[in-house]
Protein backbone atom coordinates (compact mmCIF):
# COMPACT_ATOMS: atom_id res chain seq x y z
CA UNK A 1 0.00 0.00 0.00
CA UNK A 2 1.33 3.41 -0.93
CA UNK A 3 2.14 5.97 1.71
CA UNK A 4 -0.48 8.70 2.12
CA UNK A 5 0.53 12.05 0.67
CA UNK A 6 -1.56 15.10 1.63
CA UNK A 7 -3.05 16.74 -1.48
CA UNK A 8 -1.25 20.03 -0.83
CA UNK A 9 2.09 18.18 -1.04
CA UNK A 10 1.33 16.28 -4.25
CA UNK A 11 3.11 16.89 -7.51
CA UNK A 12 1.26 17.73 -10.72
CA UNK A 13 1.79 14.14 -11.88
CA UNK A 14 0.30 12.72 -8.66
CA UNK A 15 -2.72 15.00 -8.93
CA UNK A 16 -3.20 13.95 -12.55
CA UNK A 17 -3.07 10.31 -11.45
CA UNK A 18 -5.83 11.01 -8.90
CA UNK A 19 -7.92 12.64 -11.66
CA UNK A 20 -7.40 9.60 -13.90
CA UNK A 21 -8.47 7.24 -11.10
CA UNK A 22 -11.58 9.31 -10.38
CA UNK A 23 -12.60 9.30 -14.05
CA UNK A 24 -12.07 5.54 -14.15
CA UNK A 25 -14.27 5.11 -11.04
CA UNK A 26 -17.00 7.40 -12.45
CA UNK A 27 -17.07 5.49 -15.74
CA UNK A 28 -17.10 2.16 -13.88
CA UNK A 29 -20.17 3.19 -11.87
CA UNK A 30 -21.85 4.54 -15.04
CA UNK A 31 -21.32 1.22 -16.83
CA UNK A 32 -21.65 -1.30 -14.01
CA UNK A 33 -23.43 0.43 -11.16
CA UNK A 34 -22.02 0.07 -7.66
CA UNK A 35 -22.58 -2.02 -4.55
CA UNK A 36 -23.50 0.76 -2.13
CA UNK A 37 -26.34 -0.71 -0.02
CA UNK A 38 -27.85 2.67 0.86
CA UNK A 39 -27.35 5.20 -1.95
CA UNK A 40 -28.30 5.01 -5.63
CA UNK A 41 -25.63 4.95 -8.34
CA UNK A 42 -26.33 8.60 -9.22
CA UNK A 43 -25.44 9.76 -5.71
CA UNK A 44 -22.12 7.91 -5.93
CA UNK A 45 -21.44 9.22 -9.45
CA UNK A 46 -21.99 12.79 -8.22
CA UNK A 47 -19.64 12.25 -5.26
CA UNK A 48 -16.92 11.05 -7.62
CA UNK A 49 -17.73 14.03 -9.89
CA UNK A 50 -17.11 16.34 -6.91
CA UNK A 51 -13.75 14.61 -6.34
CA UNK A 52 -12.82 15.30 -9.98
CA UNK A 53 -13.72 18.97 -9.53
CA UNK A 54 -11.59 19.11 -6.36
CA UNK A 55 -8.58 17.54 -8.11
CA UNK A 56 -8.94 19.85 -11.14
CA UNK A 57 -9.05 22.90 -8.85
CA UNK A 58 -5.95 21.69 -7.02
CA UNK A 59 -4.22 21.03 -10.36
CA UNK A 60 -5.08 24.52 -11.62
CA UNK A 61 -3.79 26.02 -8.37
CA UNK A 62 -0.56 24.02 -8.57
CA UNK A 63 0.03 24.94 -12.22
CA UNK A 64 -0.62 28.59 -11.42
CA UNK A 65 1.87 28.48 -8.56
CA UNK A 66 4.49 26.75 -10.74
CA UNK A 67 3.97 29.32 -13.50
CA UNK A 68 4.47 32.20 -11.07
CA UNK A 69 7.71 30.66 -9.83
CA UNK A 70 9.05 30.14 -13.35
CA UNK A 71 11.83 32.48 -14.46
CA UNK A 72 11.10 31.82 -18.13
CA UNK A 73 7.77 33.58 -18.41
CA UNK A 74 4.41 31.97 -18.31
CA UNK A 75 3.93 28.87 -20.40
CA UNK A 76 0.44 28.21 -21.72
CA UNK A 77 -1.70 26.41 -19.19
CA UNK A 78 -2.44 22.93 -20.44
CA UNK A 79 -6.04 22.30 -21.37
CA UNK A 80 -7.91 19.74 -19.35
CA UNK A 81 -7.81 16.37 -21.02
CA UNK A 82 -11.45 15.72 -20.26
CA UNK A 83 -14.38 17.85 -19.22
CA UNK A 84 -15.94 17.26 -15.81
CA UNK A 85 -18.55 14.46 -16.05
CA UNK A 86 -22.18 15.57 -16.12
CA UNK A 87 -24.19 15.81 -12.93
CA UNK A 88 -26.78 13.05 -12.89
CA UNK A 89 -29.95 12.63 -10.88
CA UNK A 90 -29.13 11.55 -7.35
CA UNK A 91 -31.74 8.81 -7.81
CA UNK A 92 -30.20 7.47 -11.03
CA UNK A 93 -29.63 3.71 -11.17
CA UNK A 94 -27.88 1.65 -13.83
CA UNK A 95 -30.28 -1.07 -14.95
CA UNK A 96 -29.28 -4.66 -15.54
CA UNK A 97 -26.26 -4.72 -13.26
CA UNK A 98 -25.35 -7.36 -10.73
CA UNK A 99 -26.49 -5.14 -7.84
CA UNK A 100 -29.32 -3.18 -9.50
CA UNK A 101 -31.86 -4.55 -7.00
CA UNK A 102 -29.76 -3.79 -3.92
CA UNK A 103 -32.00 -0.96 -2.65
CA UNK A 104 -35.00 -3.33 -2.38
CA UNK A 105 -37.70 -0.73 -2.99
CA UNK A 106 -36.14 1.71 -0.53
CA UNK A 107 -36.77 4.59 -2.94
CA UNK A 108 -40.08 3.29 -4.28
CA UNK A 109 -40.81 4.31 -7.84
CA UNK A 110 -38.76 7.51 -7.65
CA UNK A 111 -35.57 5.93 -9.02
CA UNK A 112 -34.45 7.03 -12.47
CA UNK A 113 -33.27 4.01 -14.46
CA UNK A 114 -30.70 4.16 -17.25
CA UNK A 115 -28.92 1.67 -19.48
CA UNK A 116 -25.36 0.50 -18.88
CA UNK A 117 -23.00 3.01 -20.44
CA UNK A 118 -25.69 5.65 -20.93
CA UNK A 119 -23.19 8.12 -19.46
CA UNK A 120 -19.52 8.32 -20.41
CA UNK A 121 -16.81 10.69 -19.24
Amino acid sequence: MAKYIPPEQMTIQQIQAEIDQAFQRWNDIACNGCQDPIWPDGMNMNIVRNHIIFWYELLDERRSKDTQMSLWGSPAVEERDRPVPPKVSDKYMVAGCEYSDRLNGRYGSTLVWGAKGAYKA
